[in-house]
């Protein structure tokens, strides 16, 4: 199976799903619930999910102002995950590891 990267600009770049995984999932790991993430951490973020919506075609309401840690519950789970808070005041949530293979890309 052919190896995937991802480059999402400068001092981001991955040679594989994993290297980029230790990135954003340390950030995610460290990052107390429900306070946004400091500003370098919010520009990668930033570049992301925009790269994951673009992709995937997913309508971004307004652009994102704030990214933070959360959990996402549903029955039998929970999960930390990142949320997003837009311009507009809407919020959601996103998936690292469904970010990171959408904006993968075959090396």
């Amino acid at each position: 199976m052919a190896r995937k990267a991802i480059d999402l600009g400068p001092n981001l770049e991955f040679d594989s799903i994993s290297s980029a995984k230790s990135y954003f999932g340390a950030m995610l790991k460290d990052a107390p619930l429900d306070a946004d993430v400091p500003a370098d951490q919010f520009q990668a973020l930033k570049y992301l999910y925009e790269e994951y919506c673009k992709r995937t075609n997913w309508p971004v309401p307004a652009a994102p102002a704030a990214f933070y840690a959360t959990h996402e519950r549903a029955k039998g789970y929970t999960t930390k995950c990142f949320g997003v808070r837009f311009q507009d005041g809407s919020v959601t949530r996103f998936s690292l590891d469904k970010a990171l293979s959408a904006v993968a890309t075959s090396a």
